[in-house]
């Protein structure tokens, strides 16, 4: 049984809540598969290469505003996700939910799919790179657009554990505080705020910024490495393939990682606080599964 208290319920978006990649999806449904290709063979940065990939799509294959919207609307949301959004936004008094969305997809995509789904109004943030149409054509530009100074492999245009840490923050400041986070991810750029929730501030981003936004290296404010925090980190996707997010918790916990962010946790923490935090790793591997967890830890109806 979780700890009393208002929860903040993190989700990641792509292969986290939806049940597939909406930048690749998009692309995907658009035709525009070879376009993607070619950008990615020449190294473009992911978000640049979204915003590429979009406007050829436009130019050279006439694609339109209704055509993406279309995509975004036939994006996969499993139902049991859903109602366990309504569920959770319902709750009420100091047991309350807040749900919060961080993800490396844009503001349009995720508005459109979860106004779709009748589900934007329960979200109460959505930190995710910016995007607007343009003249019939969707430009999508990064979320940091300076450096944001992390150790953890976090892409250069988003750390989301500096937007968790801030968030957190800014919450706080207005008077709203967490006895726990409940963060559900897949992927690499969910390793930081994971580490984070698992470890404190005092490891959030490297002595970086995200780190000085919780105070620095001294005590963490909770609940950043709070024991009620807990990581639901996806073991796999459909195809059988593992998910990066579970396989860098399992090297960090255990040492093997070969990184900074592994010998630092093992620094700071030591075993004994690794093994502890491991345990708070929650594994899943389909959505309605996850569903089924989180109604357990919120105590919700099934």
């Amino acid at each position: 049984m979780g700890p009393a208290g208002r929860t903040l319920l993190a989700w990641d978006f792509d292969w986290s809540l939806i049940e597939e990649n909406s930048d690749t999806w998009v692309i995907g449904q658009l035709g525009a598969d070879e376009i993607y290709r070619k950008g990615r063979e020449a190294g473009m940065p992911w978000t640049q290469l979204m915003d590429h990939t979009l406007r050829e799509a436009a130019a050279l294959l006439g694609r339109t505003r209704e055509d993406v919207e279309a995509a975004l609307q036939a994006t996969p949301l499993h139902p049991e996700l859903a109602d366990l959004l309504r569920a959770a936004a319902a709750v009420e008094g100091g047991e309350a939910v807040d749900i919060v969305v961080l993800s490396d997809a844009n503001t349009v995509y995720i508005d459109t799919i979860l106004a779709h789904h009748g589900l934007r109004q329960l979200v109460a943030e959505v930190h995710t790179n910016p995007a607007e149409w343009r003249g019939g054509v969707l430009r999508v530009g990064p979320y940091h657009s300076k450096p944001h100074s992390c150790s953890r492999r976090c892409p250069a245009n988003l750390c989301k554990g500096k937007v968790l840490l801030e968030l957190l923050e800014r919450r706080r400041a207005a008077g709203r505080q967490y006895s726990r986070v409940l963060y559900v991810g897949d992927g690499r750029g969910d390793f930081c705020p994971a580490v984070l929730l698992l470890h404190g501030g005092g490891t959030a981003a490297g002595g970086g910024d995200a780190a000085a936004a919780d105070g620095g290296g001294g005590g963490s404010q909770s609940p950043c490495g709070g024991s009620g925090n807990r990581v639901y980190a996806r073991q796999e996707y459909p195809d059988g393939l593992p998910c990066s997010l579970s396989v860098m918790l399992r090297n960090e916990a255990h040492g093997d990682g070969g990184s900074p962010a592994s010998a630092s946790v093992a620094a700071v923490a030591g075993r004994q606080a690794g093994a502890e935090a491991e345990a708070r790793v929650v594994p899943w591997r389909r959505p309605q599964e996850l569903a089924q967890l989180l109604r357990r830890e919120l105590h919700l109806a099934a």
